[in-house]
């Protein structure tokens, strides 16, 4: 299998990863509204593990695209996301504030290198940027600070989805170019 089937094939576990947490996200909506919190609880720990797990497959791939053009800032954002992310699976609670920092700047980073669509990126900064602070809060706590990480954790799954996507069908902008170079 040529390395760029590979990396194609990460957009894919990206694509199917954002859904993963997209669906978590709702499902946490849906019980804080009707307090069953063991649901919650059973749907995290199946889902999540399997999630995490082609997140990170999803992020080596998005990184892998434009790895040439990201400069420092890609470098230091890939490597707090895949590091913040990998020991959040491991139940380091605290790793998911580092893991968005990460996925921030990795957004940045993207949105310089031009190689995503520009508004997916920008959701990815956002996303990660509100998502951060509230990432360590108790899903139970029925505080308008709940509601406000899960948006902002679709926003920046949606995002994740979203360039999960541009990478699987080629239609990233660094792809367009090559293209044309050609």
């Amino acid at each position: 299998m040529k390395s760029s089937d590979l990396i194609r094939l990460s957009g894919l576990a990206a694509v199917v990863a954002g859904a993963l947490f997209i669906i978590i996200n709702l499902i946490t909506l849906l019980i804080l509204n009707f307090a069953q919190e063991s649901l919650e609880v059973l749907v995290r720990t199946a889902v999540s593990p399997i999630g995490g797990t082609l997140l990170v497959l999803g992020l080596i791939g998005l990184y892998a695209r434009q790895s040439e053009v990201t400069g420092i800032i890609g470098v230091i954002g890939f490597l707090f996301a895949l590091f913040g992310t990998v020991l959040a699976l491991a139940g380091n609670g605290w790793a998911n504030s580092l893991a968005y920092f990460g996925w921030a700047l990795f957004g940045v980073s993207c949105w310089q290198a031009r190689v995503y669509p520009p508004i997916a990126t920008i959701l990815l900064t956002i996303g990660a940027l509100i998502a951060a602070p509230f990432s360590t809060i108790i899903a139970g706590d029925m505080s308008m600070a709940v509601y406000i990480s899960v948006g902002a954790n679709i926003v920046f799954n949606v995002a994740i989805a979203w360039l999960g996507f541009a990478l699987f069908s080629g239609r990233s902008l660094g792809a367009e170019q090559t293209v044309k170079e050609e």
